[in-house]
């Protein structure tokens, strides 16, 4: 059980949150704040992408400064147009992607942002406290002293990194494909097979 919820099995969540950011200090009472929300959903047990998708959420304490919307694509355009507030995509979330009862992971200490992010704005926590910091893991797992980057493990482990860098949805599927090789291998050795390549990343 996590919380009031029992976490799916069958399912799990890659997550990635993009912030707006600045070349040195935030301005004066601005502070970084999740502007996008990158997911890619995985079957565990065929290891195929079953969905993917990005929702842009409008800043409230903050704007896109060049040096973010250079870093990640984001616009302020774009999110005026298509963003919507994170209480909205909190309510999606748990309604259309089932986040509150399925286990998560991303390259990094994600959770530390929606948690933030939430209590600031006063909306409930959309996903489960079944979070999983892959980075870390994958750090641990490689013998690493120092954390490693999502571009490195894509390079130790032979995968060809697709999308761009630092959009919600495209680092989602990377870490993804993180987890697929490192499944595919492990399976593997335990059965006693060759080692399959990832796979099914494209929903």
């Amino acid at each position: 059980m996590t919380g009031k919820f029992k976490v799916r099995r069958d399912r799990i969540l890659f997550v990635d949150f993009e912030l707006t950011c600045w070349e040195d200090a935030p301005p004066a009472g601005e502070e970084p704040e999740i502007v996008e929300i990158g997911l890619a959903e995985i079957d565990v047990s065929s290891r195929l992408c079953t969905r993917a998708h990005s929702f842009l959420v409008i800043p409230e304490r903050s704007a896109i400064s060049p040096y973010c919307e250079n870093l990640t694509g984001i616009s302020a355009a774009m999110v005026r147009k298509n963003g919507r507030p994170l209480r909205e995509i909190s309510a999606t979330l748990k309604k259309e992607w089932g986040t509150a009862n399925k286990a998560w992971m991303a390259w990094g200490a994600d959770r530390a942002a929606i948690l933030r992010d939430c209590r600031v704005k006063n909306v409930e926590n959309p996903f489960s406290e079944a979070f999983h910091n892959l980075g870390q893991q994958f750090s641990f797992l490689v013998g690493g002293s120092s954390s490693i980057g999502l571009n490195d493990a894509h390079r130790m482990l032979g995968l060809e990194r697709s999308g761009k860098i630092h959009r919600g949805m495209e680092d989602a599927l990377a870490a993804a494909q993180v987890w697929l090789a490192l499944a595919g291998r492990l399976q593997s050795a335990l059965a006693g097979k060759p080692v399959p390549a990832a796979h099914g990343l494209s929903p």
